[in-house]
């Protein structure tokens, strides 16, 4: 059985440890408690050179920081790169595969979080005939290029096909009142 006591079982400038029947308390001084004790304690010659040496002990660190930094920054870059070169060999080589290594790439493809897709440019000619009604004293002259929006959407087989960057001119229109 423990005995209560209000004397630390343990005692430094970092701290106390307290017990009680059933518990164990720890008391932290703050930063500022520990170096107002450090300062009690010693020397001028001593607080400074601790400073010193405290200070040069975090520009050390700062270094190796910032140096590792870099470094795992240049290993991102190189994995980047390196990742770039196989979903360009995937990609150029699944066409040319036999059916069976398709397979194969593909697989190591969705390993890697590579999407196999690439990019092609689609021309529409269209040419839209719509009525429009408008107020009696609307003029038709009126009309003009960017009064038309167009939306082209895809919609076959393939779930996955997205038309991104739609860019479309109107290069003539005609209205006329019926």
């Amino acid at each position: 059985m423990t005995t209560a006591t209000d004397e630390p079982i343990v005692s430094n400038m970092k701290g106390k440890i307290m017990t009680t029947e059933n518990t164990v308390r720890a008391e932290v001084p703050t930063p500022f408690q520990i170096a107002e004790e450090f300062v009690k304690e010693h020397s001028i010659n001593d607080v400074v050179e601790h400073l010193v040496d405290d200070y040069n002990t975090i520009e050390n660190l700062k270094d190796r920081l910032q140096r590792e930094s870099n470094s795992r920054d240049l290993l991102r870059s190189q994995l980047r790169d390196k990742m770039n070169i196989v979903e360009e060999f995937l990609k150029s080589h699944i066409g040319e595969s036999d059916s069976a290594s398709v397979d194969e790439l593909k697989e190591l493809a969705e390993q890697l979080d590579i999407e196999l897709t690439k990019e092609v440019e689609i021309t529409f000619t269209i040419e839209v005939t719509a009525t429009a009604t408008v107020p009696l004293e609307f003029d038709v002259d009126n009309f003009d290029d960017s009064d038309f929006d167009i939306d082209i959407k895809y919609n076959g087989d393939f779930p996955d096909v997205e038309c991104d960057d739609i860019d479309w001119t109107l290069n003539d229109y005609e209205a006329d009142e019926k």
